[in-house]
C-alpha cells in the first residue's frame, strides 16, 4: 500500500500521509540543539528548533530531514523534490493559471488530493516574511482527519519544491508545536554560490582530494565545518528547461 501511494502522489503529499509510519523517533536518538542542517545537493539550509530529535537518514529519496519530540507526540519532516514541467503539468489548470505563487498554486493542486483522502482542509495562509527575504516565500495552511492534525509549508526555489510538515495526532499537540515549526521554517534559506563552494571544499578536504586554497581560507573552512551539521544528499538534477510554461492538452 505505501509502494502504491508513493507512486501515485506528489513527495509533499507522501511526506503528509506518510508521517504515521515512522512518528516517533526512540528514546536514544542524540539530543539536538540549534543544529544547523545543510543539503548541499538542494542548496537548503535549516536550524532544527531547540528540544527536538532530529535524524538526517531519510526513509525514501527527496525526504531531507525528520524531527521529532515525544511531549507532547509531534513529528516535522523537511522534503525537496525537483520543479520540472511534468509536476507543474500535473496540476489543474485552474490552479496553473491563478495569479497566486508558486507556493499556493501547488497548495491549490494538493488540496483535492489531500480532500479525497477525507481529510479536512483549511484556508491557506502566508508564509514568514523572512522566507521571502530569503528568496522562498512561502505559504503554509492546515488539515486533518480527526485523528492525524498536520501543518503543511510550501517554498519554492528556482529548480526545488520544498516542503515543511508537522504531525500530531491531536489538535492541541499541534497547536503546542505551531511555534517550533514557525522557527524551523523561519530559518530555511538557500546557499549562497559562496557558502556552497566553501561546502564543496570542506567535502574536497575530508576526502583527502587537494585543494588549491591559502591557508587564511583553510582556516575559514575549519570554521564553517563546524557550524555545517549537514550531509551531502542525492538529488534528482536541476531541470534544463523552465517547468513553468505551456502544457500538453
Amino acid at each position: 500500500m505505501q509502494r502504491l501511494a508513493r507512486a501515485a502522489f506528489p513527495l509533499a503529499l507522501v511526506a503528509a500521509l506518510g508521517l504515521a509510519v515512522v512518528f516517533l523517533v526512540g528514546d536514544s536518538a542524540a539530543e539536538l540543539e540549534n543544529l544547523v542542517f545543510t543539503s548541499r545537493a538542494d542548496h537548503l539550509r535549516l536550524i532544527v528548533p531547540r528540544g527536538w530529535r532530529a535524524s538526517d537518514q531519510p526513509s525514501y529519496p527527496g525526504l531531507l530531514l525528520w524531527m521529532a519530540r515525544s511531549q507532547p507526540p509531534g513529528q516535522i519532516e523537511l522534503t525537496a523534490e525537483a520543479f520540472t514541467r511534468e509536476l507543474y503539468c500535473s496540476w489543474p489548470v485552474t490552479c496553473r493559471t491563478s495569479h497566486e505563487g508558486l507556493p499556493s498554486k501547488y497548495a491549490c493542486a494538493l488540496r483535492p488530493k489531500l480532500e479525497a483522502q477525507h481529510l479536512k482542509v483549511g484556508p491557506v495562509q502566508a508564509g514568514p516574511k523572512d522566507n521571502e527575504a530569503a528568496g522562498l516565500p512561502s505559504i503554509w495552511f492546515e488539515y486533518d482527519d480527526g485523528k492525524h492534525f498536520l501543518r503543511q509549508a510550501i517554498a519554492f526555489s528556482t529548480d526545488r519544491a520544498i516542503s515543511l510538515v508537522l504531525s500530531a495526532p491531536t489538535g492541541a499537540a499541534r497547536a503546542t508545536h505551531a511555534r517550533a515549526f514557525e522557527q524551523a521554517l523561519r530559518t530555511l534559506h538557500l546557499l549562497s554560490a559562496e557558502e556552497t563552494a566553501r561546502a564543496e571544499g570542506i567535502d574536497a578536504a575530508i576526502a583527502g582530494a587537494p585543494i588549491d586554497a591559502s591557508p587564511a581560507d583553510s582556516g575559514a573552512l575549519a570554521d564553517g565545518a563546524m557550524l555545517d551539521g549537514g550531509v551531502l544528499f542525492e538529488s534528482a538534477p536541476a531541470p534544463k528547461i523552465s517547468p513553468v510554461g505551456p502544457c500538453p492538452p
